[in-house]
């Protein structure tokens, strides 16, 4: 192990939080609007996870094991949104 040569920031899900709030507000307006039967779903933040991926032949199929990171899904338009910053403390020292 090494000591880190200077702090370094992280832009961490920067957009995510106005992104949600806008598609709430057009998930209501949809549903106020709509006259089918299914709903679609709800705006949300699919939780990073590993992921098993089969491939090769069906008798013989091959697994594969990928890292998926969190996906939001029934979102759109994140790139015309105001990113939300919030600030955070450090709650003590390490070691």
């Amino acid at each position: 192990m090494f000591p880190a040569e200077r702090p370094t920031t992280w832009d961490v899900g920067m957009r995510m939080g106005a992104a949600l709030r806008l598609a709430f507000r057009e998930d209501e307006e949809e549903r106020a609007n709509r006259s089918g039967a299914h709903a679609s779903p709800r705006p949300h933040i699919r939780r990073a996870h590993w992921h098993t991926i089969l491939s090769g032949s069906r008798q013989n199929p091959t697994r594969t094991l990928r890292w998926l990171p969190p996906i939001p899904v029934n979102v759109e338009r994140i790139e015309d949104l105001v990113p939300t910053l919030r600030s955070v403390t450090a709650a003590g020292t390490l070691g």
